[in-house]
């Protein structure tokens, strides 16, 4: 099985993920390696602190494209944003200043550590009501879903898509956060897994160990939808099944 990563920070010196061209090839190298062979590349875009123009991230996505396509042609690249959540959201998406995943209907959010269930279901209200599919990042690091696993049912009810980090899996955040997945995945709640890399230090492109762990603890179908199959849906900008 090959792996298709929702979220990650390659795309070079636009963000806090790869700092240069050299060190974002290397990324996708070691990617290819885990067994990954499509990316949604997020860099953040963070209202009035990281406001990186679209003009600069769709060059740079351009020449990293065109190099990575040398490298592994059956590699394939998608363009997006991690945008951490203001009500202006559905303003950026509408005046063109943020990609959507993959230039889709779905929409991937960053919140506070400490934000409130309201302040999530607020986002994922604004985000439905103007056509998108909220898919909250990393929802490993919002304590108030940690304290609570069961708000999870409530947002997805509501219409919001959840995506875990893969090392998330595999020890990054302690025990508390791997008994949080567990949960999460007994219940069959995760829709995505992302990388979140971020260089080739700490947050590497690793897929491989997760996808194994996930493997081994789900039914296979759901396995393959969580990470491959359903990521399909947005680059194909269907909704998902």
């Amino acid at each position: 099985m090959f792996y298709l990563d929702t979220h990650c920070h390659i795309l070079p010196g636009v963000d806090d993920g790869s700092k240069n061209m050299e060190m974002s090839l290397s990324m996708l190298d070691y990617a290819y390696d885990e067994g990954i062979r499509a990316m949604i590349l997020t860099p953040h875009y963070h209202g009035g602190y990281v406001e990186t123009d679209r003009r600069v991230i769709d060059d740079t996505f351009a020449r990293l494209k065109q190099l990575s396509a040398e490298r592994h042609p059956d590699l394939k690249l998608f363009i997006g944003n991690e945008i951490y959540y203001y009500p202006s959201i559905t303003e950026w998406i509408e005046e063109g200043r943020v990609h959507t995943l993959a230039d889709s209907d779905y929409v991937l959010l960053e919140f506070s550590t400490v934000v409130e269930k309201r302040e999530i279901i607020e986002a994922v209200k604004n985000v439905s009501s103007y056509g998108c599919y909220p898919v909250l990042a990393h929802v490993e690091r919002y304590d108030c879903l940690v304290r609570d696993p069961d708000i999870i049912d409530d947002l997805i009810s509501r219409g919001a898509l959840i995506q875990v980090n893969s090392r998330s899996f595999t020890g990054e955040g302690g025990s508390r956060i791997k008994r949080f997945l567990k949960k999460l995945l007994k219940e069959e709640w995760i829709h995505f897994i992302g990388t979140d890399a971020h260089s080739m230090g700490s947050r590497k492109p690793e897929m491989a160990e997760c996808a194994e762990y996930i493997l081994r603890k789900c039914d296979p179908d759901y396995a393959a939808g969580i990470l491959y199959a359903n990521a399909i849906n947005i680059v194909n900008n269907k909704p998902l099944k």
